[in-house]
């Protein structure tokens, strides 16, 4: 088979695809939904969390490493979505292939009060990522039982824990590098 006879393949399959999420969506996570407007909750709530409780004075250093976080985690949902390990049958955007109330607000947000928390009152932030990740990791078993996040191929809420304490680990040192890089 040619590449150019792959690539046409690739693209039939790819709008073949996009037509079952927006018939999925359509009939099952339309605005009529409690789905959708859990999701619309997920996204809409934390956002404006954040906005009360972030601390000013530090606002771009707490913001960057959230983003950081949020980065991170979209890269790594597109990943594990497109080699199903996991799905999340319903979208609040349904061109949009990842879960933006999870991977753009909820999430992030968590980690980052977490991060604005160690900083602010001098804590340890590898003991509170711990602790974050296991309320996160509830939060991805409450999913589950709702519908709104599917587990396969061998992956566990254990993997969701690493995975959340490796993401936070990782824009903490992002972060820090880059505030070295800044003096």
């Amino acid at each position: 088979m040619s590449q150019e006879h792959l690539q046409q393949e690739i693209r039939n399959l790819d709008a073949e695809l996009m037509d079952l999420i927006l018939e999925h969506w359509n009939r099952y996570g339309h605005f009529g939904t409690w789905q959708f407007w859990t999701s619309v909750g997920f996204f809409i709530v934390p956002l404006l969390v954040t906005l009360f409780l972030i601390h000013k004075k530090k606002i771009f250093q707490i913001a960057f490493y959230g983003y950081s976080f949020h980065v991170i985690f979209v890269y790594l949902d597109v990943f594990f979505t497109r080699f199903n390990f996991w799905s999340h049958p319903y979208h609040m955007i349904p061109f949009i292939p990842v879960s933006i109330p999870v991977d753009g607000s909820f999430v992030p947000v968590i980690f980052l009060l977490t991060y604005q928390y160690a900083i602010k009152h001098k804590k340890n932030f590898y003991l509170l990522t711990l602790f974050t990740a296991a309320i996160v990791t509830a939060t991805a078993w409450f999913w589950q039982k709702l519908e709104l996040l599917e587990l396969h191929n061998g992956m566990n809420l254990f993997h969701i824990y690493l995975l959340d304490t490796g993401m936070a680990v990782l824009a903490y040192w992002f972060t820090n590098l880059f505030l070295k890089l800044k003096k």
